[in-house]
């Protein structure tokens, strides 16, 4: 995301989060690229100018704790607090859509009160992090069907270990697209099966290779996104067929 704006600063800042973004020269730098540890100086609480921006939504969290540690993710690494933000710390009344950067939602005690601003607003929500299926209940599915999102709704099974709560989450969520860790710690027969297990409960999978450089998961990628195993009774079938 870059300023609109040009002029002279005090200082510049960026911010990068893969070790893959681009980067350009700046007074400093951050983001979990660099340091996930690094503050903002203060600057998180600052409510976005979005004059600066070409947007047409508010952007920013309600939530930025994460319970889980999870090895491969470096949300645990970062200084996030357990303190609860209304949308209106951040979300400006001309927009009628809404990004949340939340890491996760349904860990937050007062989730409920996000949705409840969210529909009293009448919002539209961009939301491109994975819902956490293992804490979903009927409750927060409800509020899920309930609540006006732009595409998919987003959820996530990274570890094979957490098959029966994430199962679980599936067939209650509504449908959504479903990101799948592959090459972290699990064989292609069992990112088979996750994809298998998402599909046969009508969702779909969007498969995350863990090493970009692993030409196997690539190929696995690209036969997840053709979507052409809905054409044969199994993925594995199909993947047979595709390579």
């Amino acid at each position: 995301m870059w300023l609109n704006g040009v002029g002279s600063f005090d200082f510049t800042i960026g911010s990068w989060l893969f070790n893959h973004s681009e980067k350009v020269p700046c007074d400093i730098e951050g983001g979990p690229a660099i340091n996930p540890e690094l503050s903002l100086l203060g600057f998180d609480d600052v409510r976005p100018d979005y004059d600066l921006f070409g947007l047409d939504y508010s952007l920013g969290h309600t939530w930025s704790w994460c319970p889980r540690k999870c090895p491969f993710c470096v949300v645990p690494k970062q200084i996030n607090s357990k303190i609860h933000k209304s949308i209106w710390s951040f979300h400006d009344s001309k927009f009628k859509k809404i990004c949340l950067l939340n890491n996760n939602t349904f860990s937050d005690p007062q989730w409920r009160e996000t949705f409840e601003e969210i529909w009293g607003a009448n919002l539209i929500v961009r939301d491109e992090n994975g819902y956490d299926l293992r804490l979903i209940d009927e409750e927060k599915a409800e509020a899920l069907r309930k609540t006006k999102f732009q595409g998919y709704i987003h959820y996530a099974w990274d570890l094979m270990e957490d098959e029966v709560q994430v199962l679980r989450g599936l067939k209650i969520a509504p449908k959504g697209m479903v990101y799948v860790l592959v090459g972290f710690n699990t064989t292609i027969e069992e990112d088979l099966y996750r994809c298998q297990k998402i599909h046969d409960l009508s969702h779909d999978p969007y498969v995350m290779p863990y090493n970009r450089g692993n030409r196997t998961l690539r190929a696995f990628k690209r036969f997840i996104d053709t979507r052409m195993y809905r054409k044969y009774k199994t993925l594995k079938e199909a993947w047979g067929d595709y390579r």
